[in-house]
């Protein structure tokens, strides 16, 4: 593929969530992550600085309304801070902020408003794809104590299904699939093609020697057939193209009728169990060398 530094796909990508509504809908329907992703973080960040009661400072980038990501920090940390580029976001963060060691702001991801070699943790959920990559690890470097953690994660949008008509479901979503990532939706950017190939592109590898890949992890999601059509939904660059046209949205109708039949039921609240996977790059700032006496 061509280069991702795109400068027309990010300031779509600033504005993408800017709206009231859809940031509400994302508190509804957007996917948590398994406490399993942030055990492997906070493992990752053990190995490095050890276990003290509590670390300092996490950052965490594209937080979001902050129910996915940020929140499973605050037992690890005197401070959780989250950062969007989306005052919309960050607006739905502070309503749900429960937790007196979290707190949220809007920023860019390339210039965050912490101090220099302060952060133990900087973790980047489902946005790492959204950034000037370049920019954004020299920011990561900047913040980081030596020994720091980088921990940049996502999830696939291939879906396993627990169900015994699996097979039909899966038929009926590679359509959906196919037909939202295809050049006929212009909503869908060069920069979700890396959500697609997993983060294997080189311009998103962390640029230290200790890094490590890991791809064991995944979402169980229990739902419902409407709740799955709610979260790709939650998708701006589904939202934006259901949204351009009334025959895009007669062929959304058209496709939810088609998966009801394929779970057998004429109820759209029927449960509906699948798996997502999850990919994960973590990096460790290395450790400042000692000073030599004398």
């Amino acid at each position: 593929m061509s280069s991702v530094d795109n400068s027309q796909e990010l300031i779509a990508a600033s504005k993408r969530y800017e709206d009231v509504t859809l940031s509400a809908e994302y508190v509804k329907s957007r996917i948590r992550y398994p406490a399993s992703v942030f055990e492997t973080v906070m493992a990752y960040v053990e190995e490095s600085l050890g276990q003290p009661p509590r670390y300092p400072l996490a950052v965490d980038v594209g937080c979001g309304p902050g129910l996915m990501s940020t929140v499973f920090l605050a037992p690890y940390f005197d401070k959780v801070l989250g950062v969007d580029i989306s005052e919309s976001q960050i607006e739905q963060a502070n309503l749900n902020n429960g937790y007196v060691n979290i707190e949220y702001k809007v920023s860019k991801a390339e210039s965050l408003p912490v101090k220099d070699k302060s952060v133990t943790l900087v973790q980047v959920a489902a946005t790492l794809h959204w950034l000037d990559h370049e920019k954004f690890y020299k920011e990561c470097d900047r913040v980081l104590v030596p020994g720091g953690v980088i921990a940049a994660f996502c999830y696939s949008l291939n879906m396993r299904f627990d169900h015994p008509r699996a097979p039909y479901i899966t038929e009926v979503l590679h359509e959906v699939n196919t037909r939202l990532t295809s050049p006929d939706n212009p909503y869908f950017v060069e920069r979700e093609e890396l959500v697609i190939q997993k983060y294997t592109n080189l311009s998103l590898q962390i640029p230290y020697n200790d890094t490590k890949r890991v791809d064991d992890k995944y979402i169980r999601i229990q739902t419902t057939v409407a709740g799955l059509f709610r979260f790709y939904r939650s998708l701006s660059f589904v939202r934006l193209y259901l949204e351009s046209c009334r025959e895009n949205l007669e062929w959304w109708d058209t496709c939810f009728q088609r998966l009801m039949a394929a779970c057998d039921t004429d109820d759209p609240e029927a449960p509906l169990t699948y798996k997502q996977d999850v990919f994960m790059l973590l990096g460790r700032k290395p450790r400042e060398p000692l000073q030599k006496s004398g």
